[in-house]
């Protein structure tokens, strides 16, 4: 089965008790958040594995977050297998604004995809049996949602869809809180500086966002050069052109402005 369709009717309605859902909003914007996103899907849904993707760049999404019950090493190679067969996968277009803005729901199974490689990494060999998730695009950011079975419990039924819809739409409105809420301050990680740099500034090219990010961190253009194996003009012209997108003059105005 696979499925891709933009939601123009009203979302399934859901009751969703309230402890569990206090736990949840108390972890936006802690490094608990993505796991305690999973605890809560999976006693609605029974989902083992859950990723959340922002648009990173105009070419390649960029991991908010990843977790897996059955140990977070396959949640890690899932998304190591995305990363290279990302081009393959339709959230990657609907995230890059290919079907126009809107709430996208796409449900994917694992025998249904005919490449093999990238049924292999992506599914296979973490152990995923399906995946069900909610893509949102707007005109300033894309963000995605997944929730997926593992292959010991099989692909979702039909009847879950409707639970975990309601369950993605939740958690799609929560991670974007997440996502602005966590990467204020000054104790950012590199990561989270691309997360930030992605949402804030789509257009940057991950290479742009890879050097702004180094930058913001203390990184001169020798130091990054040979961090990426590039020249070092090469990172001064990535530099420019980030500044550029970002109509910003020099670190301390890209500072402020993010």
């Amino acid at each position: 089965m696979i499925i891709d369709r933009k939601l123009s009717e009203a979302l399934p309605k859901a009751a969703f008790d309230v402890r569990p859902l206090c736990e949840l909003t108390a972890t936006i914007g802690t490094p608990t958040y993505v796991k305690a996103a999973l605890d809560f899907a999976k006693q609605i849904t029974g989902a083992s594995f859950i990723s959340m993707f922002c648009q990173g760049d105009r070419d390649h999404p960029l991991l908010v977050g990843t977790a897996c019950c059955l140990g977070q090493r396959r949640a890690e190679q899932a998304a190591k297998g995305y990363e290279r067969y990302s081009a393959n996968d339709k959230n990657a277009a609907l995230l890059a604004g290919a079907s126009g803005l809107g709430d996208f729901l796409t449900i994917q199974h694992a025998a249904s995809i005919k490449d093999f490689t990238y049924r292999r990494d992506c599914y296979e060999q973490p152990g995923i049996s399906a995946r069900v998730s909610l893509i949102r695009r707007t005109q300033t950011f894309g963000l995605s949602v997944s929730l997926y079975s593992s292959a010991e419990d099989g692909a979702f039924s039909p009847q879950m869809h409707d639970p975990a819809t309601a369950v993605l739409s939740l958690l799609l409105a929560t991670t974007e809180r997440h996502v602005a809420f966590s990467l204020k301050g000054n104790t950012w990680q590199g990561q989270d500086i691309q997360t930030r740099l992605a949402v804030s500034f789509p257009d940057l090219t991950k290479r742009e966002r890879e050097v702004a990010a180094m930058t913001i961190k203390g990184r001169t253009a020798s130091e990054i050069a040979e961090i990426l194996g590039l020249a070092e003009t090469t990172i001064i012209t990535h530099r420019k052109k980030a500044y550029k997108r970002m109509n910003v003059r020099s670190l301390r105005q890209l500072m402020a402005t993010i």
